[in-house]
């Protein structure tokens, strides 16, 4: 047991991730694969330390208010029922670490609010074997637009170029695909 602790706590542990797609995804499997997000099912250091502050940074004000709301709850309770002096600090330790488990619960359930489905569960080492282990599999089943329908006029720009660099995961998707190819 304390070897596969030791394995986790140093990173070279399995992860798992979610894979979820926007409500309304492009048609070209490469421009759907851009806007694809992984999400690391596991626990939030992050979440624990931090908790409201965690709920904030990550933008998640539903989850902030009822937060507050179960820590107004808690603290009412242990007033009520005269708990020790300790008593609220190990309640918030102890709401901050439900948290920390369920950070990315929070996370997909926010994705779905947002129209987002789920696509697939992968795991591996890290992001990228994750990344590349789903693409391989997901890619095959995806339908090849012709490249004619990329093809613009000169000097005007297309959507996704004028969004800016592409993100790193489609950089990768791309490398793979050509790599492929190429074989």
């Amino acid at each position: 047991m304390i070897s596969t602790i030791a394995r986790n706590w140093s990173g070279n542990g399995l992860h798992v991730y979610t894979v979820h797609e926007e409500p309304n995804p492009p048609a070209d499997r490469l421009d759907r694969a851009e806007n694809l997000r992984f999400v690391r099912d596991g626990f939030s250091w992050g979440a624990l330390l931090f908790g409201p502050l965690w709920l904030i940074a990550k933008a998640r004000w539903l989850e902030l208010v009822g937060y507050i709301v179960v820590t107004i709850a808690i603290l009412g309770l242990i007033k009520a029922f005269g708990g020790g002096e300790h008593a609220p600090a190990l309640a918030l330790m102890a709401l901050n670490a439900i948290l920390a488990f369920e950070a990315s619960t929070l996370e997909r359930l926010s994705l779905e609010r947002a129209g987002w489905q789920e696509i697939g569960t992968v795991s591996g080492r890290d992001l990228f074997e994750c990344e590349r282990r789903f693409f391989e599999s997901w890619l095959a089943g995806q339908p090849i637009i012709t490249p004619s329908a990329h093809i613009t006029p000169i000097g005007t720009l297309t959507a996704s170029s004028a969004d800016g660099p592409p993100r790193s995961a489609a950089k990768r998707l791309r490398d793979l695909f050509f790599r492929a190819a190429r074989t």
